[in-house]
């Protein structure tokens, strides 16, 4: 999936990316992505916000996720 980085530029990520990043990965993925990152925070917890913030934009494109009645609108 795409996802548009702070600066406007994209990167191209996918869920199972996070499983094998490395802690300067995570660091570099959730800055582009507007995150601010600390020296003090656990490498599972990089992971765990990269996961959220992955998950987050997929919902945000995933009309079946809404919590409002699209039963009528129409899919082409």
């Amino acid at each position: 999936m795409y996802l548009e980085t702070y600066t406007g530029d994209f990167i191209n990520v996918e869920r199972s990316d996070f499983n094998w990043m490395s802690r300067q990965e995570l660091v570099k993925y959730l800055e582009a992505r507007g995150t601010a990152c600390y020296d003090y925070d656990s490498t599972e917890l990089l992971r765990e916000c990269a996961i959220e913030d992955f998950e987050q934009e997929e919902a945000d494109h995933d009309f079946t996720r809404s919590p409002f009645d699209l039963s009528h609108c129409s899919r082409r």
